[in-house]
């Protein structure tokens, strides 16, 4: 603590903190009715941490107490309102308004929709069996040795047009770097 506070309060301030003192479980009642609940002990230290350093005559002080008290709720509630937006808006994907989320995902599907296209060029242009073994394979989840039987091929085979496949799709995607 600074030495100045160890100096007991003059004027009006010190008749205001004597007040406070006998008004303080009223005040506590008053933060409570207002909602706060357990932050009610939070707003009346506020309280006096204001008026300390209160100037002038006060005319009515229990009233000018309330009011603090109230005053002092209604600026925690707002605090309270601006963290919530600013978290919220933290929160949301890369801060960008609705238009700009719903223009992202509608560009993410015009990207993959433009790679789709892409790899199907790639598989038209390999041609069959290559492309049919793929499909197959990577769509229908039947395994290479089902079709190496399904095709009437050795196992190598279907793996040696499988891996001519994955190199294309690979090399597209060097493509676009």
């Amino acid at each position: 603590m600074d030495a100045s506070s160890d100096i007991p309060p003059t004027g009006p301030a010190a008749g205001l903190e004597a007040v406070f003192a006998d008004m303080r479980p009223a005040l506590m009642r008053r933060a409570r009715a207002m909602g706060v609940g357990e932050d009610a002990e939070d707003v009346v230290q506020d309280v006096w941490l204001k008026i300390r350093h209160a100037e002038g005559p006060i005319a009515n002080p229990q009233a000018y107490l309330l009011r603090m008290v109230y005053t002092a709720v209604l600026d925690r509630r707002r605090g309270m309102r601006r963290t919530a937006a600013r978290d919220a808006a933290w929160q949301s994907p890369a801060n960008l308004p609705e238009d700009s989320v719903e223009s992202a995902d509608a560009e993410r599907r015009l990207i993959a929709a433009q790679t789709l296209a892409e790899v199907q060029a790639r598989l038209d242009a390999i041609g069959d069996p290559a492309a049919a073994l793929f499909r197959r394979h990577r769509i229908d989840g039947v395994t290479q040795r089902e079709l190496a039987v399904e095709f009437g091929m050795g196992l190598s085979t279907v793996e040696k047009h499988l891996r001519r496949v994955y190199a294309a799709i690979l090399d597209l995607s060097g493509d676009r770097a």
